[in-house]
């Protein structure tokens, strides 16, 4: 057997080869978490009717545990990456009863605390009276209908991966069926005070014709994107413990599915809209010193629809490039745009945009959003996403160029 000997540019060839390939590695061993150990506290079942499905298709790939409420504190709160908080799980069997104060100050502060270490909350109050909110990080207050067993309109306002209104999306949610076939959006508690952080996914009229948040998030703490908070205020009646239940039901099941899908550290959320009606993005940014940087302030109603004409004030209230200030009109699609160059060095500059409170005149509305400035000088610059294939493909085009 003759063995031939590697030339330069065939050595060359298989070493980048070989890098590639441990670069495509690497990506994939970075790749966005979803939740895959959970804790619901109280359980899965919802007194007021419904039970959160925990086996069957994509619910066998993770791991539920049923936490008594006298056992939420940070040591056992450490042992998981989500956490479930059914407000309306039974009392009799270690639930909350439709009633957070079950849960002491320390508790409380013990699950804000898991949050900021870069975990997941997700939040159910089915049917249940309006909460005190006001222990989070980012407080709010609901309209509550009850059991009424009515109907309601639902909106998607956000397309991302908790949900979307494009049938061919792979994060579609039937919204219109969900609203006249069920009592999920009829019964379903819509914040009615806000915090500029929450971002709104989805928002519906409910049987007493209140119109607001339903289903939203949070990053936090401010500024990151590692933990995130999803409200759900849907009624979950028609939710099944079998998985797929089909029918209507199936559509809860979808949302709950997803917001345990839900990449989170990062979550990678747009947050294209808050439920005060303005928004700022991106939320997070970093670029090296010298370069520009452009932040879009959207504002928009309760359903998503861009407001024209508003003046949009912009400030750098801290970090290296202080007291930078512009302003903007909303075009027809309720979008004003602020950029500037970064040039005060390192650090990390919160930006704000503001606007006067369209429902509220004389009330100020703000939002921020924090930009991070790095160095230049010994910098050592990462591969953009793309160089990843396109060296790839390169790398394989020389090699087998050379046994041509």
């Amino acid at each position: 057997m003759k063995i031939k000997k590697l030339s330069f540019r065939s050595a060359f060839t298989t070493i980048l080869v070989i890098a590639v390939c441990i670069g495509m590695l690497s990506q994939s061993a970075s790749a966005l978490a979803s939740s895959s150990n959970i804790a619901i506290i109280g359980g899965p079942v919802v007194q007021n009717g419904g039970t959160f499905p925990t086996s069957g298709g994509d619910f066998n790939s993770m791991s539920f545990t049923t936490m008594n409420r006298a056992d939420v504190n940070a040591a056992n709160l450490a042992l998981y990456d989500t956490v479930v908080l059914n407000v309306a799980s039974p009392y009799y069997s270690g639930g909350l009863g439709c009633d957070i104060d079950n849960l002491n100050a320390t508790q409380k502060a013990d699950i804000v605390a898991f949050v900021a270490a870069g975990n997941k909350l997700i939040i159910y109050d089915s049917e249940c009276p309006t909460q005190d909110y006001s222990w989070l990080p980012y407080p709010f207050t609901t309209s509550n209908p009850g059991a009424y067993g009515g109907t309601g309109v639902l909106t998607i306002v956000e397309e991302n991966t908790l949900s979307s209104a494009n049938p061919i999306s792979p994060y579609y949610i039937d919204n219109a069926t969900l609203g006249t076939s069920t009592d999920a959006v009829g019964d379903m508690n819509v914040m009615t005070t806000f915090d500029s952080h929450w971002c709104l996914d989805m928002s519906g009229t409910n049987y007493l014709q209140q119109t607001g948040p339903v289903h939203t998030y949070a990053k936090y703490p401010e500024g990151t994107d590692t933990g995130l908070i999803i409200y759900n205020g849907l009624d979950v009646d028609y939710m099944s413990s079998s998985y797929p239940s089909g029918g209507a039901g199936a559509i809860l099941q979808e949302i709950w599915l997803q917001e345990l899908q839900q990449p989170f550290n990062p979550s990678n959320l747009p947050c294209g809209f808050t439920v005060v009606g303005l928004s700022l993005t991106p939320n997070v940014a970093t670029n090296l010193v010298g370069t520009s940087h452009t932040v879009t302030a959207t504002v928009a109603d309760q359903l998503g629809v861009g407001q024209p004409g508003v003046n949009v004030s912009f400030e750098i209230t801290a970090g290296p490039n202080v007291g930078l200030t512009g302003s903007d009109i909303t075009d027809a699609a309720g979008h004003a745009t602020f950029t500037y160059i970064g040039t005060g060095g390192v650090g990390t500059d919160t930006i704000i945009a503001s606007i006067e409170c369209q429902t509220c005149p004389g009330n100020i509305i703000t939002v921020t959003a924090a930009k991070t400035w790095e160095e230049r000088d010994g910098e050592i610059p990462e591969f953009p996403t793309i160089a990843v294939p396109v060296l790839a493909i390169v790398g394989l085009a020389l090699f087998f160029n050379r046994r041509k």
